[in-house]
């Protein structure tokens, strides 16, 4: 089982939508607000959690996304 903690994935990297260690509320909220759009997500670790961003194909950050 993948821990959606985990480093393993390289910060510089896309990350796909379907990949284990996006979590499943996350997905489902991209999903339902920028379906038919193309984006592109990144798995940023910070100090305290993991944070998601998500950009447009221009490199425009559209929404950040954590868990508490």
């Amino acid at each position: 089982m993948t821990d959606s903690n985990s480093t393993d994935w390289p910060e510089d990297q896309p990350i796909p939508l379907s990949h284990p260690l996006v979590p499943e509320q996350i997905r489902q909220v991209i999903q339902r607000r920028f379906e038919g759009e193309e984006f592109v997500l990144h798995r940023v670790p910070t100090s305290i959690n993991i944070e998601w961003w998500l950009f447009d194909q221009d490199g425009e950050l559209l929404e950040a996304f954590w868990l508490e």
